[in-house]
């Protein structure tokens, strides 16, 4: 095969940006992909799966000075039942994602989707987005790789688990706060609705 020249670059298998400072792709990493990275500045690695990087992308993060968070190989459980991960690896995940100093972060799986999928779904679950769009976000990235267990997981999993961090990254405080605001707005309309009958 052709070595391509040194400024070539090649974006991740199911790269994506999730949030500001937060993107996602596949742990399987090219060194034409893991060049990309530098363009990120990333600060922290979030890697889900038990099997730990390549060599090449170690290297790269050492090298870089960029915290290696491996849950997958800390918080695997063998016996999970149905269930396709542990709720203490989602409950970490979630806790590191939402902490502002480990921006910009990447999260990573060996598939790119599985682990990495339900850890976005439970997040988007904890923005309170409604469950169908939860679901097409997962399903446009795994394609035929979705698991229903995944999605049953994901629409299950008790958010009340997460304990948020100090430190909250911009785009989530304004996202819990618009969403307080139409909750408020909702039951204002509701309580002047029963006024009106009882009148």
């Amino acid at each position: 095969m052709k070595e391509l020249p040194d400024y070539f670059v090649q974006v991740p298998e199911a790269f994506a940006l999730v949030e500001e400072g937060v993107y996602r792709c596949s742990g399987v990493l090219t060194a034409e992909q893991i060049k990309y990275l530098d363009t990120l500045g990333l600060k922290t690695v979030l890697i889900l799966s038990v099997e730990g990087p390549s060599r090449a992308f170690s290297q790269y993060i050492k090298s870089k000075g960029i915290k290696r968070a491996h849950l997958g190989m800390t918080r695997w459980q063998s016996n999970l039942g149905w269930k396709p991960v542990s709720e203490e690896l989602i409950k970490e995940g979630l806790e590191c994602i939402l902490k502002r100093d480990c921006h910009p972060l990447l999260i990573v799986c060996s598939s790119g989707v599985r682990e990495t999928g339900t850890l976005v779904g439970c997040l988007r679950k904890l923005q309170h987005w409604n469950f169908n769009s939860i679901v097409y976000e997962y399903r446009s990235f795994a394609g035929g790789k979705g698991k229903y267990t995944h999605e049953l997981f994901i629409e299950l999993f008790d958010t009340d688990l997460v304990t948020l961090p100090a430190t909250l990254p911009k785009w989530f405080v304004e996202g819990q706060n618009m969403w307080a605001q139409e909750q408020q707005q909702r039951f204002n309309e509701l309580h002047r609705a029963k006024q009106r009958i009882a009148s």
